[in-house]
C-alpha cells in the first residue's frame, strides 16, 4: 500500500519538534513543594496507607486511573485480557473527576 506521506520524514519532523521542547536540565527544572504549599501534594480525600509492595505478575499494567486508563482497562477486558492492574497515585480512580 502506498502512503500519502513519507514515514521517515514524519518521524524526523516529530523528533525535531520534540527536541525543541526538551530541556538540558531535565527533571532538575522542577522544584520540590515545601513550606506553605507542601499540603498541595496531599490527597485531601484519602488517608495515606502503608503496605508491602505487590509481587504478583500481570499481563498488562496501566499507569493512571483517569478516564483513559479506565477505558483502556475496559477495552482490554473486552479483548480477553484477564490479568491487568491499574496503578493510580490518587486515593481513588477518576482522574480529573476525582480531584
Amino acid at each position: 500500500m502506498e502512503l500519502a506521506f513519507d514515514p521517515a520524514a514524519l518521524a524526523e519532523k516529530y523528533r525535531q519538534e520534540r527536541d525543541k521542547r526538551l530541556r538540558e536540565d531535565g527533571s532538575a527544572q522542577y522544584r520540590e513543594i515545601t513550606g506553605q504549599f507542601a499540603h498541595f501534594i496531599d490527597d485531601p480525600y484519602a488517608e495515606p496507607i502503608s503496605r508491602e509492595p505487590l509481587a504478583d505478575e500481570v499481563e498488562v499494567v496501566i499507569i493512571g486511573g483517569g478516564f483513559g486508563g479506565l477505558l483502556a482497562g475496559a477495552r482490554l477486558r473486552e479483548a480477553g485480557v484477564k490479568s491487568l492492574r491499574i496503578i493510580e497515585k490518587g486515593g481513588d480512580f477518576g482522574g480529573t473527576w476525582y480531584w
